[in-house]
Order: structure tokens, then sequence, then C-alpha cells
């Protein structure tokens, strides 16, 4: 990873005890990654879409190296990246060359998502787990290029077509994750008086819910129905 130096955490950030700090929703979605990547991140590893590279923090012990491949983007100061590749368009990368694949909220802005799940099974070693998250009930993000969601069915067709083992799939969030996340979004895209309020009300409502257990059990009890997303974790055979 390049300017590794200057990486600092811009969305998940730990604590002493190595929790996630922060934001409701950060929290749901950021241990969702955190424990699949901590279980099966090793040996070489691919950050495909990295952007800001959130997850480094998660596998950077984990692993020998780090790869992080995206897209330039000209927003960020800091570039982290080893390639600029669209990954619409194949790898170039050689067949069976990472032990692990991280490609977290990707393939939804993939046009053709059957042709990178090809090319992340040609360059994944044997036996090398693929990591991956997807969003389901969220909003429209990064449009124009934001093209599917996809349900736990469509993944295991993805890894059936692919000679994956699914070692994992696991959505996260329900109901609860789901209201919140997209109240706060609502209110935050618009501009009217007392937004900055309600919004801290908001977020103030979410660490709360946190903390609750009925409102995770609920989220629990309705996230197979209505999930904000998954985790997928499958095996190269």
């Amino acid at each position: 990873m390049k300017n590794i130096n200057k990486w600092e955490p811009q969305r998940f950030r730990l604590d002493k005890k190595g929790k996630i700090i922060g934001p409701y929703i950060d929290k749901i979605i950021g241990y969702a990654y955190k424990n699949a990547i901590e279980n099966f991140a090793k040996g070489k590893l691919t950050d495909l879409g990295c952007d800001i590279v959130p997850y480094y923090h998660f596998y950077k012990n984990l692993v020998t190296e780090n790869i992080c491949i995206d897209i330039r983007n000209d927003k960020n100061e800091i570039s982290f990246l080893d390639f600029e590749a669209d990954l619409n368009e194949p790898l170039n990368l050689e067949s069976n060359s990472f032990d692990t694949i991280l490609c977290s909220d990707v393939i939804e802005h993939i046009r053709k998502p059957y042709d990178l799940f090809s090319e992340i099974t040609r360059v994944l070693k044997p036996d090398g787990h693929l990591i991956i998250g997807v969003p389901f009930l969220y909003c429209v993000h990064d449009s124009p290029h934001d093209y599917h969601r996809y349900t736990h069915f469509m993944l295991r067709e993805f890894c059936r077509i692919n000679n994956l083992e699914v070692i994992k799939l696991e959505a996260y969030g329900g109901i609860p994750e789901i209201l919140f996340d997209l109240t706060y979004k609502a209110v935050n895209y618009y501009n009217f008086p007392m937004k900055k309020i309600i919004c801290n009300i908001l977020e103030g409502t979410g660490k709360l819910f946190y903390k609750i257990k009925p409102v995770r059990k609920f989220s629990d009890l309705s996230k197979p129905i209505f999930p904000m997303g998954y985790i997928l974790v499958a095996k190269k055979i």
C-alpha cells in the first residue's frame, strides 16, 4: 500500500481495546466486516475497490502484504493505490496470486458482476478466501454508478458458477438499522432549520439503540428478511 505511513482511520475507528467507536451504523457494518476479516484474512491480500482503505487496521497485522487497487479518486489528497484499475475491465493481475481478496461495497457498482467474480476467482490462490460485502436495503449512492442490489441467493449463485465454496454468508442489520439509517440520511440530505440539532438527536438515539437488548434482538429476528446488507466469505476450491 502506498503512503502507508500517512494512513489514518477515517470511518471505522477503534479504541485501545480494539472496539469500534463512532456512529451506530458504523458499528453495525464495521463489526460485520471486522469479524470476517479477523477470521479469514491471511497472506498476500488485495483490497479491490479500496477507496480510503477503511478496513486496513482490521487486517494489517494478519497479512504479509496488502495491494490496494481502485480507480483513482481525485477528491482524496493522498493516494494509497498500488494500481489504478477499472474493475469493470479484466484485472491486470497474475492468476493464483492472492491468498485473500477483500471487496467491500464494490460489486453493486460493477456493470457486469459475473465478469468481476470470474476475475476474482482467477487471481485467487487455491484455498484462498474471498471476503465480500454488499448493501441491500440501502439508499442510492455514488450516483450514477450504482447498478445492483443482491440477495444471498444471488451471492450463492455467483459462488456456484465460479466453483467457490461458501464458508460464511450472513446478513447484517435489520429493521431497526434500516429505519434509523434511512431516517438519518433523509434528514441529512435536505437543508432546513434545526437540521444539525435533529441529526445530533438521531446520532444519540442510534447509540442508545445499540445498547438496548430488545432492539438488537429485533434486529437479529428481522435481518433474514430485511437485511441492511451481507458479508460473504468464500474459498476457492
